[in-house]
């Protein structure tokens, strides 16, 4: 049994939840809290939950003993088997002066006295609090100052008590707001995706200070927009770029790989539009516009593929096959500047522009990628890329002699 223990708090209520928010030292957490206590209904749920408990626990735990400039959001903790002793402070009124405290706020903050028979267990924060735990055991001297921000709660260990705080963590989890795509991109410090987009927009000097792309809350952008791509489609081009190399692991990496990383985005929008004419004369020349390219007239209704977001894609995509592969990249360049990526033309009209309509054709990525492998002259998968050819010319597998024939590879 855990000594007894007071703890500064705040005391709160919403909705019918009582709750006190405090501190606990990691010394404390070790002992003190148990993750092996389920609200599952079933054994092999909570089994389950605690096989990818410790696999993500590892990560936590390198993290923690990796970074100094370290830190974690409140974790949610329920607690049951004893009722906690709260104490409020007598104030005196000449505390702040003019102001006179009420009732409410004197009961509001005081002190949580555990004494150490009740039992602590995780509703939010399993995984942080078992990363502390792994990390305490090999570090205790780095971590003696360290707290985890809480939240305490009371739980009944019956199965209505169950039902009641399984209830929570599903609202905890599920009706709680995202942040945003872009900014989740402005401020996410961990992940190099981000990063290096936030970079590329800043620093990289053939976007002409940021005259190129957009600041836009969606990956898509406007056909009448004069900016090449935004920057939500520069997280997702250098999601692409960054496959081979990276995995996102939650924290951040070392800044020399995330530096390294940044090459990578570097090389391919410098090979990308010293290569291509259709750049060269936007961005370096500035003979063209982007409009240029992009807009739904009569005579040019879709524009070029390489100016819209999923044609940046795909070329990265193709960029990165190649070099990864360590394939011939001039070769790659030279079939890419010198064929035609019209939308309303033959190559790509029904596969990636409907031209009755006048738009791009929406969830046709994994076909759009095999088909411009194949024009490329890349691996790709013969099979899939023939059937899903055909079916966008509403042409069944059944139908033999009206099968169309993939057009010539680009030369």
């Amino acid at each position: 049994m855990n000594e007894s223990i007071k703890l500064p708090a705040i005391k709160g209520v919403i909705g019918d939840w009582v709750y006190y928010q405090t501190t606990l030292p990691f010394s404390e957490i070790i002992n003190r809290i148990d993750n092996n206590h389920g609200i599952r209904e079933y054994k092999t749920l909570d089994d389950y939950l605690q096989r990818e408990l410790s696999k993500r626990s590892k990560k936590i735990s390198s993290y923690l003993l990796r970074e100094q400039s370290r830190f974690f959001n409140t974790a949610i903790i329920g607690l049951f088997g004893s009722r906690p002793k709260w104490y409020t402070f007598g104030y005196s009124e000449a505390i702040i002066k003019d102001y006179k405290l009420t009732h409410r706020m004197a009961e509001t903050i005081g002190i949580l006295e555990l004494s150490g028979k009740e039992i602590l267990f995780s509703i939010d924060g399993q995984h942080r609090i078992e990363g502390i735990k792994q990390a305490f055991k090999k570090d205790k001297i780095r971590f003696e100052l360290d707290e985890l921000p809480i939240i305490i709660i009371g739980h009944n260990d019956t199965i209505e008590g169950k039902k009641r705080t399984r209830r929570l963590f599903s609202e905890i989890n599920t009706k709680a707001i995202r942040v945003s795509g872009l900014d989740d991109l402005i401020t996410n410090e961990d992940n190099p995706v981000f990063i290096n987009a936030r970079k590329l927009y800043a620093e990289f000097t053939l976007f002409n200070n940021e005259e190129f792309i957009l600041l836009s809350h969606k990956a898509n952008i406007d056909p009448n927009d004069k900016a090449l791509t935004t920057i939500l489609n520069l997280k997702e081009v250098n999601k692409i770029l960054y496959q081979p190399y990276y995995k996102h692991e939650e924290f951040r990496p070392e800044d020399r790989l995330i530096s390294d990383l940044y090459k990578i985005s570097t090389s391919f929008w410098k090979e990308a539009i010293n290569s291509i004419d259709l750049y060269k004369n936007v961005i370096i020349k500035k003979n063209k516009k982007v409009n240029d390219f992009r807009y739904k007239t009569e005579k040019k209704a879709g524009g070029s593929l390489l100016f819209r977001p999923i044609g940046i894609k795909l070329l990265a995509e193709a960029y990165t096959e190649i070099k990864f592969n360590k394939g011939d990249l001039n070769s790659f360049w030279r079939k890419i500047n010198s064929n035609n990526f019209d939308l309303n033309g033959n190559i790509w009209n029904n596969i990636a522009w409907d031209d009755i309509r006048k738009n791009m054709i929406p969830k046709r990525e994994k076909l759009l990628q095999q088909y411009l492998y194949y024009l490329l002259g890349l691996d790709y998968d013969s099979s899939y890329l023939e059937i899903e050819y055909n079916k966008a010319f509403d042409i069944s597998q059944n139908e033999k002699k009206n099968r169309k024939k993939l057009p010539k590879i680009f030369q």
